[in-house]
């Protein structure tokens, strides 16, 4: 979601509905940042055409279920699901329960998410949790996964400041629409896909032990500061801190030696490939058992 500068307001995922969907609506299922929700809400309604409706879903409620056995605890509480792929979504009910079910999620892990309404959702958790696979975790294994994965974070790795092309997700800008310029700040971030941005975000390898936490400055052969960190910490996966910056594009590049600046302490760090771990989304439908 873009202002009209190009910058980056929120990160958010949309689905075409059916016709046949628990909400009993047409139109768009739209899962935003629950910390931005209102914003995101005020935003489209200043710049949504007249005629078009917007639904704030406040009787619903979302569990993550994440990880590469997240299929088989829940295709026994809802058959069906398996048949799902990454970025895909469907309409399940569990118990009676009407549920909105994507193939989807922030790890890099296969997984699901589940809109389920929100007087159900506590009865969902404790039977999800019930299954051997299952176990309850917090927002801190959600961030070391993305961090992992390479993926980027509302409010820390993006900000209105930053457009796509900085964050480097120029996969979400479809050919259609590059062609056809029709979206909120096209010219500037047109411009920059030609031209290439002057900073871009990065991945970087740490090297030691100590994590290198957000905050911390990027630094020149000068010692000047010319990036920063935005998000970092021990990768459990890795076996190693990492981090992603912000560096200019010159330094952009796999391989390239930088420093950090942490309470008086400099650090060494390589830029590197993201993702630190492949992703691991189910692009094909799989049967239980793996298979």
């Amino acid at each position: 979601m873009l202002s009209e500068d190009g910058g980056i307001l929120d990160d958010l995922m949309v689905t075409h509905l059916p016709d046949a969907n628990p909400f009993d609506i047409q139109g768009y299922y739209m899962v935003v940042n629950g910390a931005t929700k209102i914003d995101d809400i005020a935003h489209l309604l200043e710049y949504l055409p007249d005629g078009i409706a917007l639904n704030h879903m406040e009787d619903q409620a979302l569990l993550a279920l994440q990880g590469p056995k997240a299929v088989d605890a829940l295709a026994r509480l809802v058959p069906g699901v398996e048949a799902l792929v990454f970025m895909t979504a469907g309409a399940f009910e569990w118990n009676g329960v009407p549920l909105w079910i994507s193939r989807s999620g922030y790890t890099g892990e296969d997984g699901f998410e589940i809109s389920v309404p929100a007087e159900n959702v506590e009865a969902l958790a404790d039977a999800l949790t019930a299954e051997s696979e299952v176990k309850p975790i917090g927002l801190g294994a959600r961030d070391s996964l993305r961090l992992e994965a390479g993926l980027p974070l509302y409010g820390h790795d993006l900000d209105p400041e930053t457009t796509p092309v900085q964050a480097d997700l120029g996969f979400a800008l479809s050919k259609r629409r590059r062609e056809a310029g029709d979206f909120m700040g096209a010219p500037r971030i047109l411009a920059e896909r030609e031209s290439g941005a002057i900073i871009k975000r990065v991945g970087l390898l740490v090297e030691g032990r100590q994590p290198v936490r957000e905050g911390a400055a990027v630094l020149d052969d000068q010692g000047s500061e010319v990036g920063r960190v935005t998000s970092g910490g021990f990768a459990p996966s890795v076996g190693a801190p990492i981090a992603m910056a912000y560096v200019p594009t010159a330094v952009a590049v796999a391989g390239t030696t930088i420093q950090l600046a942490q309470r008086g302490k400099v650090h060494q760090a390589t830029v590197t490939a993201m993702p630190f771990i492949p992703h691991r989304y189910v692009r094909q439908p799989k049967t239980l058992g793996g298979k």
